[in-house]
């Protein structure tokens, strides 16, 4: 079974980083304007009770049936709903929750355990009804937290790290649902989005020419708006003519290896050696470096990384994390000629480049300036 299932969009406590839970705000103005219809037309959606989810629905999802499913609610927040984290750092009771990794029970609330047992024990009714009636898609318009709980559950890809789910509003994943007895498991397709502005990913793959330059005239493109950019070339040394001019603008540029020759020829220790490398420098520019507080966004190159993982010279778990984990604000190219089937399903855009005709032919080598 295919499940679309999205988080609300914006209400005046999400802009203002307030606790929400189980206060029925609406969403804001700027909220229903960051969201745009979806060109799927489901009959049914399933929302909460609360009229964030009903009012994201109608957006996404006109004229369909928006049916109540009050289990599906947020967590109860308690008291510290409408508060701020900052307003709560010297509340013990608050403290204490955060120590407990939000296992204790909020006042007035849920503590985790309850409310992921709530969350799980819906989802799983819900998903057995619908398979029992014949129907092979869902689409769920809910909140933050309810989608952190049931990917901890029920996503076999990456198992835990409830706190490793969080998204923006208007955001969610498109998954497989399979069900085995009182068991479910979810693999994730795609990370999905129906925010106007939000980053995306990109793939642009095949044995024409151009991957690369597609690449490197879109991140020219993102620096001239403001964008903080990163390049990371994986199996190129340093040298490529467009990533010394991308540098001279202000992008951050990385390579994979610095030894020449192809990576096809290296020995079982060295491509070893360059995946660690390779991996650890994935992790640097994903996670550790910080780009600049007042930019707008963030574009992330990863050239050849469709290579990187056809040569195994790239954690694939870390960059199946990096992509369908990625921030709201991160747009993500990626190139390469053979990628992995489950990149073709992950990325929003997705081009192939067919080669009809090129010199290499007929013997000509790649020209200073053009090709490098």
């Amino acid at each position: 079974m295919i499940i679309r299932i999205l988080r609300h969009g914006e209400t005046e406590y999400n802009r203002d980083w307030r606790f929400l839970g189980w206060k029925d705000l609406p969403l804001t103005e700027e909220g229903r304007r960051q969201l745009f219809a979806s060109a799927e037309h489901p009959k049914t959606v399933y929302v909460t009770g609360l009229q964030r989810t009903r009012q994201t629905a109608e957006i996404l999802y006109p004229g369909a049936e928006y049916i109540p499913i009050p289990e599906l609610k947020e967590m109860n927040f308690g008291s510290f709903e409408g508060r701020t984290w900052a307003e709560m750092q010297k509340d013990p009771k608050f403290t204490a929750w955060i120590a407990s990794d939000r296992y204790n029970v909020c006042p007035g609330g849920e503590g985790r355990r309850e409310f992921s047992e709530r969350i799980c024990k819906a989802l799983l009714q819900l998903v057995k009804q619908n398979a029992e009636e014949g129907r092979q898609e869902i689409t769920i318009v809910a909140h933050g937290g309810t989608i952190m709980a049931a990917m901890e559950r029920f996503c076999t890809d990456i198992p835990g790290d409830y706190m490793g789910w969080r998204f923006g509003n208007g955001e969610g994943y498109l998954l497989e649902a399979s069900l085995e007895g009182e068991e479910m498991h979810w693999h994730v397709i795609r990370r999905l989005s129906y925010l106007k502005n939000a980053g995306r990913v990109h793939l642009y793959y095949g044995e024409g020419r151009g991957k690369t330059s597609i690449a490197m005239g879109t991140a020219l493109r993102a620096l001239e708006q403001g964008a903080d950019v990163t390049v990371v070339q994986f199996c190129k040394k340093e040298g490529s003519g467009e990533t010394r001019q991308l540098e001279k603008l202000g992008a951050s540029v990385f390579y994979g290896k610095n030894t020449p020759g192809f990576v096809s020829a290296m020995s079982a220790e060295e491509k070893e050696q360059l995946k660690t490398e390779q991996t650890k420098l994935l992790e640097y520019v994903a996670y550790e470096r910080q780009s600049p507080m007042n930019c707008p966004g963030r574009l992330l190159v990863l050239d050849e990384v469709c290579a990187a993982l056809e040569q195994k010279v790239l954690e694939e778990e870390l960059l199946w994390k990096v992509i369908l984990r990625k921030p709201s604000n991160t747009e993500i190219i990626l190139t390469g000629r053979h990628p992995a089937e489950w990149l073709k399903e992950a990325a929003d855009y997705v081009t192939e480049l067919k080669e009809v005709r090129h010199p290499y032919r007929d013997g000509l080598a790649a020209r200073k300036g053009i090709e490098f």
